[in-house]
Formats: C-alpha cells, sequence, structure tokens
C-alpha cells in the first residue's frame, strides 16, 4: 500500500508539471466545512448553534446523514443507549483544522486560486473529531489546501508546500474573527476553543503564535487551544518560553496545569501504547535538547484536578460504520486507508467504552532524547499501537469523553472581558 501511494503521487505529481513549494493563489474567500447557520451545515447547526432539526446531525456532502448518540458498551459486553444532548444556544466558539486526510494530491488546487470542495474524508474526520463538540460550541471548520499524505512521503525529492493550506486557514480565522466573533445580543466578543490534530494542529500552532501569543485582545478571548497529534514544546520546568526562549513553542501562551478548570491555556498530547524500548521508533514526542519537554496535558487528569501524571480513566468514542458511511467492503468508508482498525456495526454514530482505557502522561530518554507521551492502556484489542506513529489516528478518540467534558467545563468557566 505505501509503495503503491508513493509511485501513485510521483506519476500525478510529474503529471501536473509543478512543485508542490510553489505556493498556490490565495482564495477569493473562505471555504467553509462547517459554520452555523449555512445550508445543509454537516455539523448540523443553526446560525445560533442549536441542533437543526432537534438532535445534532452530522451531514455529507451527497445528502447522506448519521446521528451522533453513542452505544455505550459495558465491561460485561451489554451495551446501552446515550443520547447526545442537544446544545442550548453556545456561549462560545470552536475553530477546528482537520488532519491530513488526503492521500494523492489533487493537482487542481495546487495552482491559482482555485478552492477546495468538500468530501467524504473532511466530513467523517470532522465528525468523528469534534462533532460531538457542537453540544459545548458553535463549529467553524474551514476547508483548506492541505499537504496530502504523499507530500510527505515525497518530501525529500519534492518539497511540500504547507504555506497554502495554512494561508487558508489564516484567513478564514481572520474572516471569523471579523465577522463571527461577536456575541449578537451584547456585542461582545465570543470565547473561542482553538482546536487541531496532526497538521491542522501545526497549522494552529503557527496561528496561534501569530495572532495569540503576547496578543492582548486575541488571548483575552481564548477559552483553551487543543493542540493534539503535534510537537508543542515547553521548557522542562515552566509552562511556557516566558518571552525569550526560542525553543518554546509559545512565548506566552502558557500549558494547562492546576484547578479548578484552567482557561486561556495549551492542552496537547500525542497517545501511544508503548512497550518499552519501544520509544526508539516513534517519530513524536522528543524534545531536541535536556532543558525542554514535548507537552503532554491529559485532560481526564486536568479535569479531575489529578496531578499531570496521574494514571485515570479514559472514556473512548470510536466511530461506527454508519458514522463513517461504510459498507461491509469498506467499513471504515473513505477513511478506511488511514483508520487502521474496523469500526462496528451499532446504529449509532459512536460507540462509548466503558472502564475500557487508562491514560497517562509519560516520559523516557531515548538515543533520540527525552521522550513525552499519553501512554493509553487497554486499547490495543481495539487498535494496536503502531511504531512510528503510535495511536496518531485516535488521538482524538482515545477519551473523546473527557475531552468533551473538559471543552465544555472551560466553556462553563470562561466569562467575556
Amino acid at each position: 500500500m505505501r509503495r503503491a501511494i508513493v509511485l501513485c503521487a510521483a506519476v500525478l505529481a510529474v503529471l501536473a508539471g509543478t512543485p508542490t513549494a510553489a505556493h498556490a493563489d490565495s482564495l477569493a474567500q473562505p471555504v467553509w466545512l462547517c459554520r452555523p447557520g449555512m445550508t445543509a451545515n454537516p455539523c448540523g447547526q443553526d446560525a445560533a448553534g442549536n441542533a437543526a432539526g432537534g438532535a445534532l446531525t452530522g451531514r455529507y456532502p451527497d445528502g447522506y446523514t448519521t446521528g451522533l448518540d453513542a452505544t455505550v458498551v459495558h465491561p460485561d459486553g451489554t451495551t446501552s443507549q446515550e443520547p447526545l444532548p442537544p446544545p442550548a444556544s453556545p456561549q462560545v466558539d470552536c475553530f477546528y483544522a482537520y488532519p491530513t486526510v488526503n492521500i494523492l494530491p489533487n493537482p487542481l488546487l495546487l495552482t491559482g486560486s482555485n478552492p477546495p470542495v468538500a468530501r467524504d474524508t473532511e466530513t467523517a474526520v470532522t465528525l468523528l473529531q469534534v462533532g460531538r463538540l457542537a453540544r459545548h460550541c458553535r463549529l467553524f471548520v474551514p476547508l483548506y489546501r492541505q499537504v496530502a499524505i504523499s507530500g510527505y512521503l515525497l518530501g525529500a525529492i519534492w518539497p511540500p508546500d504547507f504555506e497554502t493550506g495554512y494561508q487558508d486557514l489564516k484567513q478564514a480565522f481572520r474572516h471569523y474573527w471579523d465577522n463571527d466573533n461577536h456575541d449578537p445580543a451584547t456585542g461582545r466578543r465570543r470565547g473561542v476553543v482553538m482546536l487541531g490534530h496532526s497538521q491542522g494542529a501545526f497549522d494552529l500552532t503557527r496561528l496561534l503564535q501569530e495572532e495569540f501569543d503576547g496578543d492582548a485582545e486575541h488571548t483575552r478571548q481564548l477559552v483553551a487551544a487543543y493542540l493534539i497529534g503535534a510537537d508543542v514544546r515547553v521548557p522542562v520546568d515552566a509552562p511556557s518560553g516566558g518571552g525569550s526562549d526560542p525553543v518554546s513553542t509559545f512565548q506566552h501562551l502558557p500549558a494547562c496545569s492546576g484547578g479548578p478548570v484552567p482557561v486561556g491555556c495549551v492542552i496537547a498530547y500525542n497517545s501511544a501504547d508503548l512497550a518499552p524500548g519501544q520509544g526508539e521508533t516513534v517519530s513524536f514526542g522528543h524534545a531536541p535538547d535536556p532543558d525542554h519537554r514535548v507537552l503532554c496535558v491529559n485532560p481526564a487528569a486536568l479535569l479531575a484536578g489529578a496531578a499531570p501524571g496521574a494514571t485515570t480513566p479514559l472514556r473512548p468514542y470510536l466511530p461506527t460504520r454508519q458514522l463513517l458511511k461504510g459498507n461491509l467492503l469498506t467499513p471504515g468508508g473513505s477513511l478506511s486507508p488511514i483508520m487502521g482498525f474496523t469500526p462496528t456495526g451499532y446504529p449509532t454514530g459512536f460507540a462509548a467504552y466503558e472502564d475500557l482505557a487508562t491514560g497517562a502522561c509519560s516520559q523516557t530518554v531515548t538515543s533520540k532524547g527525552r521522550l513525552d507521551w499519553l501512554q493509553v492502556n487497554g486499547l490495543d484489542q481495539i487498535k494496536s499501537s503502531g511504531d512510528t506513529l503510535g495511536l496518531h489516528v485516535l488521538d482524538f478518540n482515545v477519551d473523546a469523553g473527557g475531552l468533551a467534558a473538559l471543552v465544555g467545563a472551560q466553556a462553563a468557566a470562561w466569562s467575556p472581558a
């Protein structure tokens, strides 16, 4: 499969005749996958963030719909239904950048200003990672011209263009900030939760550096930043760089810690189920020097007020075949090539596993230096941890219950200036 992807990408790049390092032109305007009130909103929200139609429902480009409720799988194998409570005019917003889901690049998007078009892959990953957060916030999800998986594989010979996708996200954020980040009743700015995974998290990290870190106006509105599946570097003994540390990712935005519920801070982790010695092979979580570490914040520990390294119960929510628009031949739907596990056939959008997994922020020293990650135990019967990427594709889902509860608690704790 990997060789086929590389070969197809190489052929396509030659046919396109356009180096991926050449930036495309700016979009005429942002292109939204989800925006409250938009027609046939895939995230199912009206302009106020309430459920359009009474219950939160995900919607694919061809009109296929899926519920976002969960089937709870109990330790004894029995199941019960867990409805997703509808939102009640959420008071904060969520701005989300999805991870790499394109296997091959689209040559039409590599030049000019041709806008991206919503496809099943972007819709599926959005619903499985943040769809259930719609009960806590209005969801803003821009489409962006991302680097495809093949771009990573061919990076040594064909420099990937990360700038085009980043500028798309930045343009969308500024449009949101100027046009949507105001409460229609009070005129005050709204709080915003920034969420990204993998490539989306790296792009949002840069956006936070440029738009928030050290900017008082923006920082006042930051409920929290969730940078999942990306290496956020902090000093070993400090929550941020303090203003003069070029190695630290942020100089002023601190890592989330302490209680009761911290806001205006950063949550980041890379999840894996690593056996002793396996840290030598993973590609994430390595600090560049002994004075720094890659940030690991366990959402469940933070919410419980437990010590940062405490082992806590996790609440995995994994997408079902129903949510992924799968079938018997391709149960993972459009995401089958990258999911790496077989989704269940429950009639709900998610399967929630009770008392199955635990997690703890862990660290060790490898030949590459210090390694920090979220150690997830108990999920191996569903998805094994990869030697290179760990549980990367399920970073959001290994504790989706804890993430949603924490976002809800932070949204409630945040107050406008």
